[in-house]
Protein backbone atom coordinates (compact mmCIF):
# COMPACT_ATOMS: atom_id res chain seq x y z
CA UNK A 1 0.00 0.00 0.00
CA UNK A 2 1.42 4.03 -0.56
CA UNK A 3 0.92 6.19 1.69
CA UNK A 4 -0.23 10.00 0.26
CA UNK A 5 1.41 12.42 2.73
CA UNK A 6 -0.18 16.08 2.82
CA UNK A 7 2.45 19.02 3.37
CA UNK A 8 0.49 20.45 6.71
CA UNK A 9 1.64 23.58 5.23
CA UNK A 10 -0.95 23.63 2.79
CA UNK A 11 -3.97 22.53 4.85
CA UNK A 12 -6.35 25.36 5.29
CA UNK A 13 -9.59 24.88 7.81
CA UNK A 14 -12.41 26.73 6.50
CA UNK A 15 -14.33 29.25 9.31
CA UNK A 16 -17.58 29.22 7.81
CA UNK A 17 -18.08 25.23 7.43
CA UNK A 18 -14.83 23.55 8.87
CA UNK A 19 -14.21 22.11 5.64
CA UNK A 20 -10.18 21.11 5.13
CA UNK A 21 -8.57 22.40 2.12
CA UNK A 22 -5.61 20.77 0.44
CA UNK A 23 -4.58 22.43 -2.17
CA UNK A 24 -3.16 25.91 -1.12
CA UNK A 25 -6.50 28.16 -2.44
CA UNK A 26 -7.57 31.35 -1.20
CA UNK A 27 -11.61 30.15 -1.16
CA UNK A 28 -13.15 26.49 0.58
CA UNK A 29 -13.61 24.05 -1.67
CA UNK A 30 -16.85 22.94 -0.30
CA UNK A 31 -18.77 26.44 0.28
CA UNK A 32 -17.23 29.50 -1.38
CA UNK A 33 -15.89 30.69 1.71
CA UNK A 34 -12.60 33.18 1.81
CA UNK A 35 -9.90 31.38 3.32
CA UNK A 36 -7.15 34.31 3.62
CA UNK A 37 -8.04 37.92 4.78
CA UNK A 38 -6.63 39.66 2.34
CA UNK A 39 -8.13 43.47 4.25
CA UNK A 40 -6.12 43.56 7.41
CA UNK A 41 -2.74 42.44 8.70
CA UNK A 42 -1.67 42.03 12.55
CA UNK A 43 0.62 43.48 14.47
CA UNK A 44 3.53 41.56 15.32
CA UNK A 45 4.30 43.26 18.43
CA UNK A 46 0.91 43.24 20.16
CA UNK A 47 -1.49 41.19 17.79
CA UNK A 48 -3.91 44.11 16.95
CA UNK A 49 -5.72 43.75 13.83
CA UNK A 50 -5.01 46.54 10.90
CA UNK A 51 -6.43 47.84 7.78
CA UNK A 52 -3.73 47.13 5.00
CA UNK A 53 -3.69 50.94 4.37
CA UNK A 54 -1.97 51.49 8.04
CA UNK A 55 1.83 52.09 7.50
CA UNK A 56 1.65 51.74 12.11
CA UNK A 57 -0.30 49.93 14.10
CA UNK A 58 -3.49 51.61 15.67
CA UNK A 59 -2.53 50.03 18.93
CA UNK A 60 0.88 49.95 20.18
CA UNK A 61 2.09 52.38 16.86
CA UNK A 62 4.45 49.68 15.63
CA UNK A 63 5.66 49.57 12.28
CA UNK A 64 4.07 47.36 10.21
Amino acid sequence: MVEIKKDSSEIQVCNKCGEINYDGVNFCQDCGGMLNDFTHVFCEVCGEKNSIENKTCTECKNIL
